[in-house]
């Protein structure tokens, strides 16, 4: 036993849930049948939800970020980690990389196979992501996901793959430490656009509603009605999962997506481009176009968290692009 201290928030997902029967085990059991940990950390359980990824709403979110804080302000533990739902665990982490400012490493870890099935990898991530935040290199490096062996930054990370346990990268920049089959725990690069003092947003409290943003997909032939749908609804942003160059769907002479947006804008909607390929950025001329927030490498859905928070202080286009350049 060593002398460190993790705490274990739990949500639920398919690292909780044996096939075999309804529900999520609780994450004493989950502990419990990791008897390795007793050799890593003293960990503690806290339960925040029991559900799937594909159910994690902003509310969960929340709920999860003030479980972080409450924990955070009534001890002192040497790391934090939560396990969930593979589906969201990037996008949580990206939320919570926005909203948790904090030293103290969190780690985020899921399973791509069920719970006791054979082969499972849930136990060897959870394991893992002990060890990561249990060592002291971890300090002050932001929010991590710790899966596969390999430890992600929150920012660049992705579930690219169904099914298989090698299912996350982070496709432009990799993985910035790796854990081996030993417990040794290694970091080989530190991502700049982390925080760990100050977080960068607060999201609503007391219950009130996050700005409303929706993802618009292009493809060909797209007529932007679901764009003008969007807005004739009363959304306050839209995130462009534009073609791998940043382009829009146009289609010449007739009413297309690339124009539905220019309208939006006119609207005063915020309207980011992101891309819908998995790796580089934007092509670079939407930096310098007025009517647009470039997206620089977030995925679509990324871009969509950090335009819901950026909507929370502004709706000036100007200072959401620096938020863009900046996180």
């Amino acid at each position: 036993m060593t002398d460190a201290t993790v705490v274990l928030l739990t949500m639920g997902g398919t690292i909780a849930n044996p096939p075999e029967r309804s529900g999520y085990i609780s994450g004493g059991e989950l502990v419990d049948s990791i008897p390795e940990l007793d050799e890593i950390a003293e960990v503690t359980v806290k339960e925040v939800r029991s559900k799937a990824s594909s159910s994690i709403d902003f509310d969960d979110w929340v709920a999860l970020r003030d479980e972080i804080e409450r924990v955070l302000s009534e001890s002192s533990p040497d790391g934090i980690v939560v396990t969930l739902g593979s589906n969201t665990t990037a996008e949580t982490a990206y939320f919570l990389e926005l909203t948790v400012g904090t030293d103290v490493p969190i780690a985020l870890t899921a399973a791509q196979r069920n719970y006791g099935t054979q082969g499972a990898d849930g136990n060897r991530n959870l394991l893992d992501a002990v060890r990561t935040v249990a060592t002291p290199d971890a300090r002050e490096r932001g929010v991590l996901v710790v899966v596969n062996d390999e430890i992600h930054a929150a920012r660049d990370v992705s579930k690219l793959v169904s099914g298989r346990p090698d299912a996350w990268e982070s496709s432009d920049f990799g993985p910035i430490g790796l854990v081996d089959k030993y417990g040794h725990v290694g970091f080989y690069r530190t991502p700049d656009r982390i925080h760990t003092d100050d977080p960068p947003f607060v999201p609503p409290s007391d219950g009130a509603a996050f700005p409303s943003v929706v993802i618009s997909y292009a493809a060909v032939d797209d007529d932007g009605s679901m764009v003008d749908a969007a807005v004739e609804r009363g959304v306050d942003g839209i995130v462009l999962a534009a073609f791998p160059t940043g382009a829009a769907s146009k289609r010449d002479g007739k009413p297309d997506q690339r124009a539905a947006l220019e309208r939006a804008v006119e609207a005063g909607i915020p309207v980011v481009v992101s891309h819908r390929g998995t790796e580089g950025w934007p092509a670079s001329t939407y930096l310098t176009d007025a009517q647009f927030i470039w997206g620089d490498t977030l995925t679509p859905s990324k871009a969509r968290i950090l335009l819901t928070l950026a909507l929370c202080r502004t709706s000036d286009p100007s200072r959401i692009q620096t938020y863009f350049r900046r996180y």
